[in-house]
């Protein structure tokens, strides 16, 4: 064998042996190398870059951050230090902690849970969980709030009652449907949820929203004064569906209508968000419910992928016919 076929004969032993090293994946970029260069590009005006850079970086050290504030929370608990642990427990809320159940089913918190201060401070963090739940941008995708809003058709000085408010999600665009001349009762069962309406009423200028703080078994609707009662991801949170949709039929003005959308049941393996398995309502069986409410289909709409979309009438009318028109005013 020549010298010339030797060294190629190594080559060949040695290339598999380099790819397979090439093949492997690059160590991960630790925080210190991706905080250098966020400085680079933000001082090179590449704002785009450095805020991927700063995301990047933001997801590296956020878990372990608010685990060790969780943890440190935890211990002070457990050493009697009821201050030192609401302090730590605020800092890791503050920086995005949202576990709720974690904290109430938490050994360490039995105890402290007792006092106002943290459970004010735990329903602050399930309200920030919740409201950013509502408010995420892929929502739109497949409760189509655009398509809802023509499909209802609000009239301006139509009086409309929101029951579930949330967020507002359907609020502000219904209010600024009915205008000056009409009225939006926002319903909810939590005061952080009105107390969110508030602001993003007073951000939009908006002045024909009242803000109502319920029960769960009334709506506590004014008697025959409301022309639309809507009802967006709420009917499945409600125990006895027939008794609230009578309380829900003493506050129709004649020929209003009652509108529900919600979701149709998946099990979870398919839908694996959403309401729980056991709190989906059926169509068909919310339809019963309404009828021994004495509520009838005016029609239904079937333009939502994951959910059903149904206003009901007391007043005999055949489903996809003209919706009645709210009494004069």
């Amino acid at each position: 064998m020549t010298l010339g076929t030797r060294l190629l004969a190594a080559l060949l032993i040695l290339l598999p042996a380099a790819g397979a090293r090439s093949a492997e994946p690059a160590p991960a970029e630790g925080p210190a190398s991706l905080a250098a260069r966020f400085e680079e590009a933000f001082a090179a005006g590449d704002y785009a870059k450095a805020l991927a850079l700063a995301e990047k970086r933001n997801e590296i050290v956020e878990e372990p951050h608010l685990a060790a504030l969780y943890d440190i929370a935890r211990a002070r608990a457990m050493l009697g230090s009821p201050d030192e642990s609401y302090e730590a427990l605020k800092r890791a809320a503050d920086a995005g902690f949202s576990d709720v159940s974690r904290i109430r089913k938490d050994p360490a918190f039995r105890e402290l849970l007792e006092e106002e201060r943290f459970r004010s401070l735990v329903r602050g963090i399930w309200a920030r969980a919740y409201l950013a739940m509502l408010e995420r941008p892929e929502r739109a995708d497949f409760q189509k709030p655009d398509q809802v809003m023509k499909a209802l058709a609000m009239r301006p000085g139509e009086r409309v009652a929101d029951i579930g408010a949330g967020s507002g999600y359907f609020t502000i665009p219904v209010a600024k449907a009915v205008g000056p001349g009409g009225v939006v009762w926002a319903i909810d069962i939590a005061q952080e949820m009105l107390d969110h309406i508030a602001k993003r009423l007073e951000r939009e200028r908006l002045t024909n929203v009242r803000l109502v703080k319920v029960s769960k078994d009334d709506p506590q609707l004014p008697p025959q004064g409301v022309d639309t009662i809507l009802m967006v991801d709420t009917i499945h949170y409600v125990q006895d569906r027939t008794a609230y949709a009578r309380k829900l039929r003493a506050g129709l003005a004649p020929g209003g209508r009652l509108v529900v959308i919600d979701y149709v049941p998946k099990p979870f393996e398919e839908r694996p968000w959403g309401p729980l398995p056991e709190q989906q309502v059926a169509r068909e069986i919310l339809d019963a419910e309404m009828a021994a409410a004495g509520f009838t289909v005016l029609r239904a709409h079937d333009f939502l992928t994951e959910q059903y979309f149904v206003e009901y009438s007391t007043d005999a009318a055949p489903a996809g016919g003209p919706a009645p028109a709210p009494p004069p005013r």
